[in-house]
Formats: structure tokens, sequence, C-alpha cells
């Protein structure tokens, strides 16, 4: 999901979005929409990545470095879909 997500932010293109998360969005806003709602799904991305690093952790703290990533997780799609409803209209076109 990083991964796709930096890629998504470097090159601009909304490829791996379905087409109606950017079907009302002008052809000229695509790259700003790209790079918007990339940078959430990196947050996300690397939010789960540590997520499962977290499990290194001993007990307590392994808990609460969870909960924390998870958080930051939801927030950060919630960020993203906000990106989308802001330039298309809404969610789902």
């Amino acid at each position: 999901m990083l991964a796709l997500a930096i890629w998504q932010m470097r090159s601009g293109s909304v490829r791996f979005l379905h087409s109606y998360h950017y079907s009302n969005v002008p052809a000229a806003e695509l790259p700003a929409l790209a790079r918007e709602s990339g940078r959430w799904l990196a947050v996300a991305g690397a939010s789960v990545a540590l997520m499962g690093l977290s499990l290194l952790l001993p007990g307590p703290a392994s808990d609460v470095a969870s909960a924390a990533c998870l958080v930051v997780t939801f927030v950060a799609i919630v960020m993203a879909c906000n990106a989308i409803i802001r330039r298309n209209g809404s969610l789902f076109g």
C-alpha cells in the first residue's frame, strides 16, 4: 500500500483509484487528486507497516502502539476519502 501510494504521488496518475472516484474530476486536476489522496494512503500504509513492527514490543507497549497505529490508519483513510469527495463531489461518482 505504501509503495503504491508513493508511486501515485510521484507519477500523478490515478490508475489505482476506481474510476468512480475521479469521474467528475477535470483531467487537469487528476494529478493533484493523485498526490493528495496518495499522501494519505502513504500515511495509512506506513501505519500498517508500523503496526506489524509493534508486535515486537513487550506486552502493554505492543497493545498501545497497535491501537495508536490503528487510529492513525483509520484517520488517514478518512482523509483520503475526504480528498476524493472534495475534488470529485462524492466518493462514488
